[in-house]
């Protein structure tokens, strides 16, 4: 196999980067410390090609809040659209013209006395840069319902087929795109998942039935037929199948849904339907060790299933598409050692979008021209951050005291000294979510400024089977907590840091686990920081009720609602008096995962209680997920003066 020919064009990567090239001057100007280049949004992220393979657009960080900027890659003006209360999350080309936009307004409920969030979507015409809104109704405002893209019509350019959730009710509109106008083609009470073909029509939906109260799929196999129930023989008997249905074939014949395996992984599998019975599965895509994490669909035909995403210690992606997995191949022979992923491409794939990462090197985005056999540098995430200063990432396995595997990832600071560094315990949030290899900017933050850092995957976290997962159920502060522990203890036996030097940083349910150990584990660690964590479990089953309309996940997760005894002897709120360690609260006020009061009130315990080590620190109209850079940067600034403070 041929590496692809290098070839940098730097007049055209230079026309690329006009829309950003003064803001760039300052932008290095400013970034003179790793707080100013690592707290900073990525510079630019998100890059994504027109059908046609003329233009590119792109996510870029404006005084901390991302614009969309599209360019003609021939060179031209480019356009550049913001919000100024509203964050822009996503987008996705619609068509040649138009860019649809997927953002978020925080919307303050005088009634609930709770910030909710309100979805607003809108398609941007980048000709003449205005955007017009859909379903843009001021009662549209919970974290439930938003619109949802369904299909492009790529054989349609006028228009889009969306689905929106409202209430019991949930309904498929066809979209003009010229004036956001839109007619509702299907609907149904308590449906999901709707899948149709690229004509709009309507084939397998997700019902949940009253009558069997589960869910159910219903499916014609044309489209004026009637819907039935598809069943599912099992011992002999025909039952509901009630898979969650990812995709249809497109001659209808052949659906594609999720299976965990005798191992308990997520697998991804195929059946055929006869008469509206479903044949048994045959496995499409699996692995030994780890849950298939995605499916990845054609980039302008979303009704086609190109690949798989496998989250091992980086994204690894398995493209059932030949030429796909052809393209996939030669750029990992040229960019060796490195996560490559395929963001987007044109109609006839003459020109792909590339993002290429690894754990010590920020991400980057290229223009690969299969015509010309030429790549073609767009920007980079963050390039201000020195390189010289970024850790490599190496695994870290080890078995508890009760023989749970687990496996976490170390970094080691670049910069020797003769003492053993001290160590920064990052959990990660969810808890089902998970740590990897991948390019991290807290992570390299701390590393560069000469810690250590250590990243478990205690169980209860997501990407390693359903089992795993769900053995995190009711251990909170419990058998979670230990695997974090045990997982410290090793790597000072090993000698790898300073034992007397350990402080624990975590976000949401990491939040919690950093505010757990400052009440239980002063023995272990000498300070904790926490951002947007969750200090009174009890309180977690209201917010859910009202943001979330009770998934009923944290009564799996935490426990049970109202069996308050076990539930405070779980709570950092409930634990107050025992705490000892310093600890540094940071929340966002704008925050609806986890509202900002899990944090002030336990600062306001603390110090009715006396407590001096605590501090408290309140980002305005910050959410969960520091989507404003200047967040990033205060984060960044106050937690590494408090973790020096004290360690």
């Amino acid at each position: 196999m041929e590496n692809i020919k290098i070839i940098i064009i730097k007049g055209l990567t230079m026309k690329l980067l006009l829309a950003v090239s003064l803001s760039m001057i300052c932008y290095f100007a400013q970034a003179n410390s790793n707080v100013d280049s690592f707290g900073r949004l990525p510079f630019v992220t998100d890059v994504q090609i027109s059908p046609d393979g003329q233009k590119i657009a792109y996510l870029r960080d404006l005084d901390g809040k991302y614009v969309v900027v599209t360019q003609a890659l021939a060179g031209g003006k480019p356009t550049v659209f913001g919000m100024k209360k509203a964050l822009i999350r996503g987008f996705t080309w619609a068509n040649n013209k138009n860019v649809l936009l997927d953002l978020t307004i925080p919307y303050y409920s005088r009634g609930d006395f709770e910030t909710f969030t309100m979805y607003r979507l809108g398609v941007l015409d980048v000709e003449i840069n205005e955007v017009k809104w859909i379903f843009n109704s001021s009662r549209f405002k919970r974290n439930i319902g938003a619109p949802t893209l369904v299909n492009k019509l790529p054989d349609d350019n006028e228009h889009i087929l969306l689905s929106y959730y409202y209430g019991k009710i949930n309904a498929l509109y066809k979209v003009k795109l010229e004036d956001g106008s839109r007619e509702e083609v299907f609907r149904d009470t308590n449906a999901r998942n709707w899948l149709t073909d690229n004509d709009g029509d309507v084939f397998l939906y997700r019902l949940y039935s009253g009558k069997v109260t589960k869910w159910v799929n219903l499916y014609r196999d044309e489209s004026e037929g009637d819907f039935e129930r598809l069943s599912i023989l099992k011992d002999g008997k025909l039952e509901n199948f009630t898979e969650v249905v990812v995709r249809l074939s497109e001659d209808k014949k052949t659906l594609y849904y999720w299976q965990s395996n005798k191992d308990s992984r997520r697998v991804l599998v195929k059946s055929t339907i006869d008469k509206f019975i479903v044949s048994k599965a045959t496995t499409v895509a699996e692995s030994d060790i780890y849950d298939v994490d995605n499916i990845v669909y054609d980039y302008n035909n979303a009704y086609k299933i190109v690949g798989t995403k496998l989250i091992e210690d980086y994204a690894e992606y398995d493209y059932l598409d030949n030429e796909l997995a052809q393209i996939q191949a030669d750029l990992k022979a040229t960019y060796l050692d490195t996560e490559v992923n395929i963001t987007s491409y044109d109609l006839k794939r003459e020109r792909i979008v590339i993002k290429t990462s690894g754990s010590s090197y920020p991400e980057k985005y290229t223009v690969y021209d299969r015509k010309l056999g030429q790549l073609m540098p767009v920007a980079e995430g963050y390039p201000a951050v020195d390189k010289a200063l970024l850790g490599k990432v190496n695994r870290f396995d080890y078995e508890t005291s009760d023989e749970q595997k687990i496996t976490g990832y170390f970094t080691m600071p670049v910069l020797k000294t003769d003492e053993k560094p001290p160590l920064i315990v990052m959990p990660h949030g969810g808890p089902e979510s998970r740590d990897d290899m991948s390019f991290d900017w807290m992570r390299q933050f701390y590393v560069a400024e000469g810690f250590a850092v250590f990243q478990p995957n205690f169980r209860g976290s997501s990407g390693f089977g359903k089992d795993f997962a769900e053995s995190g159920y009711g251990q909170w502060g419990q058998a979670m907590q230990r695997d974090v522990d045990e997982g410290v203890k090793l790597l000072i036996t090993d000698g790898k840091i300073d034992p007397n030097r350990i402080c624990v940083v975590g976000g949401s349910y990491g939040g919690y686990v950093a505010m757990f150990s400052a009440t239980s584990r002063q023995n272990m660690f000498k300070c904790s920081v926490s951002f947007a964590g969750i200090s009174n479990l009890g309180d977690v089953f209201l917010h859910e009720k009202e943001q979330l309309n009770f998934s009923g996940y944290f009564s799996k997760s935490i426990g049970k609602p109202g069996d308050y005894k076990e539930l405070h002897q779980y709570s950092p709120y409930h634990l107050a008096s025992k705490a000892t360690l310093p600890l540094l609260l940071i929340h966002g006020n704008n925050d609806t995962q986890v509202p900002v009061f899990q944090s002030n009130k336990m600062h306001k315990k603390l110090k009715e209680l006396g407590n001096n080590k605590s501090e408290y620190i309140e980002l305005e109209g910050e959410d969960h997920w520091f989507s404003s850079g200047n967040s990033r940067r205060i984060f960044l600034e106050e937690s590494l003066r408090f973790i020096n403070k004290h360690i």
